[in-house]
């Protein structure tokens, strides 16, 4: 049998000094009470309400504020386990928190913004541990469904150890939500998005400093990074196009943080835009369960009839990679075509 990789669980901090015999040692708050808490004074709004006239840092903090609260909703959600959802729409909201630091980051103080993209990175890699394993038994059981009676039953080991591999991760998960380590997370994003002006770095005279004099040269920053891509897209490799993959998710990113004030023309943007981030999850998704099946060959103890299915799920993977690289131009063009930069130009041209 395969079995889950080990590893070290997170340190709930250190080790408090040792108070007096005459006082008490206060209850400890847990990450996911601190959750809780941080909850019922930060009201889940059903947008961050971003205006063209804000200032970059305001609407920086509308946008973490926005994306924070959704985080904190599924804190207890993930811990339970009860549905994989939860995991992936808390992974998906640290993204997004992740994801508004280094978009409005230049507003704020540099110590500030590295350490909440250092625990952000922590959290997104333990949330990632579990969130990719459930893809990956999801895209194994459909192929499995594909196969035959060998091929199913060669394949019964992996989904077991995979499983238990998943449910090494979500142990340490509940682990690092239910640690001190979280609970300062969740307290010191919840004073920075409370908190007019915490953090926040002066602004010179005449430099650009609200949503309309800063958000069109970071959008086309952005769109820039996806459009460097243009000259290999064609016959790009798995690893160019998970390259490309990200820089696409990174313009998702900042213009739904500033979609508002360019409405009607940014739904459509993002619509393309989110368009090729499937296409292109689609086969990374593909290619990572074929990398983690692939790692299982190597033992050489492993019964002719698991190999052979392995081998069978491998060969179909590599033709639906194949398959969906060779139909990758339609979604390409949504986002690299004159009518999208039209559109973007004139989406910020009505900021």
């Amino acid at each position: 049998m395969i079995t889950p990789m080990g590893g070290p669980r997170p340190n709930d901090g250190p080790i408090e000094p040792e108070r007096g015999r005459d006082r008490e040692p206060p209850e400890p708050v847990s990450g996911a009470g601190a959750a809780h808490a941080a909850l019922e004074h930060l009201a889940i709004a059903r947008t961050p309400e971003v205006a063209a006239t804000d200032g970059w840092a305001d609407a920086g903090g509308k946008v973490l504020r926005f994306h924070l609260t959704r985080m904190l909703a599924r804190v207890a959600g993930a811990i339970t386990g009860e549905d994989p959802e939860e995991v992936h729409a808390m992974r998906v909201a640290a993204r997004r928190v992740r994801a508004a630091w280094r978009v409005f980051g230049n507003a704020y103080e540099r110590t500030v913004v590295r350490d909440q993209l250092d625990r952000l990175r922590i959290l997104g890699s333990e949330l990632g541990a579990v969130r990719d394993l459930d893809v990956q038994l999801a895209i194994l059981g459909a192929a499995r469904s594909r196969g035959s009676k060998r091929d199913r039953a060669g394949l019964a080991p992996l989904v077991e150890a995979w499983t238990a591999e998943r449910a090494f991760n979500h142990g340490k998960l509940i682990d690092r939500l239910a640690a001190r380590w979280f609970t300062t997370f969740v307290l010191d994003h919840e004073r920075l998005v409370t908190m007019p002006g915490d953090a926040v770095k002066p602004v010179a005279a005449h430099s650009p400093s609200t949503v309309r004099t800063r958000a069109p040269s970071v959008i086309w920053e952005s769109y820039q990074a996806v459009r460097s891509f243009e000259d290999v897209v064609t016959d790009a490799d798995v690893s160019t196009l998970h390259e490309l993959r990200i820089a696409t998710k990174w313009l998702r990113y900042t213009l739904e943080f500033v979609r508002e004030p360019m409405e009607p023309r940014a739904t459509e943007l993002i619509r393309r835009v989110v368009v090729l981030q499937d296409h292109l999850g689609d086969i990374h998704d593909l290619h990572a369960t074929a990398a983690r099946a692939r790692g299982s060959l190597e033992r050489a103890d492993l019964p002719s009839s698991e190999r052979a299915a392995i081998d069978w799920l491998l060969a179909n993977a590599d033709v639906r990679v194949q398959r969906l690289q060779r139909r990758s131009g339609p979604a390409w063009r949504g986002v690299a075509d004159a009518d999208f930069r039209r559109g973007m130009g004139r989406a910020l041209a009505g900021l």
